[in-house]
């Protein structure tokens, strides 16, 4: 048997995911939605009658012959805060539509869709549109092919330069696109079909496409298995009906009277009670109508109404049986399967929403040691775990699509250990990436922390305003970084050394002075006058192991500092050929 494909819609904010599903099914879900921003996914399903209605001349100029029972489209939100509920349609879908408006190109959350169909390797082809938008574009017949040439010369050359100027973008993710009736081999080239979801002008082609691909390259992945298996996309409170899921069962079949099993840290049993289903070309998540079912055939959005669902989480696996005893069999094995991800004695702790994040986030992680990964918020728990690592580099609390509890929040800032949260689940690796250069710049400058710093000084004439006792001079910064209490030798004479007790600039104390500034240095040990005279040159007294260090860090050293270092190494050689070795 071969099931319906799933198709998720995916795009930047306002590019028209909605409206080009509102122009398939006929209803005014975009119009109700809360600031004309989709806020939940959707599913609706186009029987094969509607296919065929819409593209019947396509497909035999195509020469598709229609063997899948229909599509079930998901759309998917498009705002930034909402790309956890994009990963989620995204894992289960067979083929994509990746909706670009013509107009504005490539945008952030189109970049994001663009990575979520890679990480989840899911076919796709690219929707342009908004093609009713272009100045002088006449909209003369639904069908994109029989309205392209009807066009001017002058639209049609518009048309081609914002079309292929998306098509480098494209190139850019490692894509070679091309417009769908140009392609000859859909394997080597991904496939652009311009629309316009406000007039339904290529939509016929979108649809013919989608039906074509799938029948052609994903037969194996419809062949319906023995066993239900799903994914939860929203949980609702139901007035009459307490909570409820709004889900996508992807394979198998079910029942009401069936067993509903929901992977997390406690899988959930429950008995199903009701299995809702909208009319057909009716958003489940907009519909408040829903005729109540016997039977469910993968593929299909439904609600499922049973006890217990109230600790359900949106983007959970589940499995769906006929027994209880098979059902607290699985529920088990899902236990034995969190508990089977590899974790060591010192590593990352890893916290996702749901069982297949904490996978994806287990993957994205390979190679870097774990010591825990399981599902929920972060917790004081977790920062404890994090803390007891005795590598600096993982004391990392990693969060994909949870929250941390403020007393999480405020342990961490209290022992200093690092929570890096994002519903965007690469973004996570870059960031420990990122965290781990912050913290070997902070190692290596405690390192040199108590080390002089290499730096070359002049007394000025006129100024030497105490003799001894300190000795006060202005000076000026010649090379490197004078720092109190570095100590210090006399150029040429290494038996003339002292030590720097204060710096003022201005007639403010200051801990530190760069080449090119005049201060007022004190130096105990020296004396003005005896052995020292103005226009006397002085460099830090470094030895040969804080030379070695400073050498070995030398990517903490400003431009000056690493010459001076070099300088006074030269000066240092001059008088022990080994020093420094």
């Amino acid at each position: 048997m071969i099931r319906q494909p799933i198709v998720t819609v995916v795009a930047h904010v306002d590019h028209g995911k909605t409206t080009l599903l509102d122009y398939i099914r006929h209803t005014t879900v975009a119009a109700k939605e809360a600031g004309a921003i989709t806020q939940n996914i959707g599913t609706t399903q186009v029987p094969v009658e509607t296919i065929k209605k819409l593209c019947g001349p396509l497909l035999e100029r195509f020469n598709i012959k229609i063997e899948i029972p229909g599509l079930l489209f998901i759309d998917t939100p498009g705002h930034a805060s909402f790309v956890g509920m994009r990963e989620r349609g995204g894992s289960i879908a067979d083929i994509a539509v990746l909706l670009i408006d013509i107009n504005e190109g490539v945008k952030p959350q189109t970049e994001e869709s663009i990575e979520i169909l890679k990480r989840t390797k899911t076919p796709f082809v690219v929707a342009l549109n908004k093609i009713d938008k272009i100045r002088g574009w006449e909209n003369r017949d639904v069908c994109f092919l029989n309205n392209y040439p009807s066009q001017t010369d002058e639209v049609k050359a518009i048309f081609e330069e914002m079309f292929y100027r998306v098509v480098g973008d494209l190139s850019k993710y490692g894509f070679d696109a091309e417009r769908f009736d140009r392609i000859e081999d859909f394997t080597k080239k991904l496939a652009i079909v311009p629309i316009s979801a406000k007039t339904g002008e290529g939509v016929p082609e979108l649809l013919t496409i989608l039906t074509g691909l799938a029948q052609q390259y994903l037969k194996n992945r419809l062949t319906v298995g023995e066993k239900c298996k799903g994914l939860i996309l929203e949980v609702k409170e139901v007035r009459g009906l307490g909570t409820t899921i709004d889900t996508v069962i992807h394979d198998g079949s079910a029942k009401k009277n069936d067993y509903l099993v929901i992977a997390g840290n406690e899988p959930i049993v429950t008995k199903i009670k009701a299995l809702l289903v909208p009319e057909p070309l009716r958003d489940i998540r907009a519909e408040r109508k829903f005729k109540p079912i016997d039977k469910v055939e993968a593929a299909m959005g439904v609600k499922i109404v049973a006890p217990g669902l109230d600790k359900a989480i949106a983007g959970s696996e589940f499995m769906i049986v006929s027994t209880e005893e098979e059902a607290k069999t699985i529920a088990n094995d899902m236990k034995k399967e969190l508990k089977e991800i590899k974790t060591e004695e010192e590593g990352l702790i890893l916290k996702a929403s749901t069982i297949g994040g904490l996978e994806a986030l287990v993957h994205i992680f390979d190679g870097y040691p774990i010591k825990r990964a399981n599902i929920g918020d972060i917790t004081k728990k977790d920062i404890i775990d994090a803390e007891a690592n005795k590598d600096e580099f993982l004391r990392v609390v990693v969060g994909f699509d949870v929250s941390a509890t403020d007393d999480a929040v405020q342990m961490a800032k209290d022992k200093k250990i690092k929570i890096l949260d994002s519903d965007i689940i690469y973004r996570l690796k870059e960031g420990y990436e990122e965290f781990r250069k912050e913290k070997e710049k902070e190692i290596k400058e405690r390192e040199i922390e108590g080390i002089t710093r290499p730096a070359k000084f002049k007394i000025l004439p006129g100024c030497v305003f105490r003799a001894s006792n300190p000795a006060i001079v202005g000076c000026e910064v010649l090379g490197g970084l004078v720092r109190a209490g570095a100590k210090v030798v006399k150029q040429d004479d290494e038996n003339i050394t002292g030590e720097i007790k204060q710096i003022q600039s201005e007639g403010k104390n200051v801990d530190e002075a760069k080449v090119g500034d005049n201060v007022a240095i004190s130096l105990i040990g020296i004396s003005v006058g005896r052995h020292v005279k103005e226009g006397d040159i002085f460099i830090t007294d470094l030895t040969s192991e804080e030379y070695k260090t400073l050498k070995k860090y030398k990517d903490l050293l400003s431009e000056s500092e690493k010459a001076t270092l070099e300088e006074i190494r030269n000066i240092k050689q001059a008088k022990d050929k080994f020093w420094g070795v």
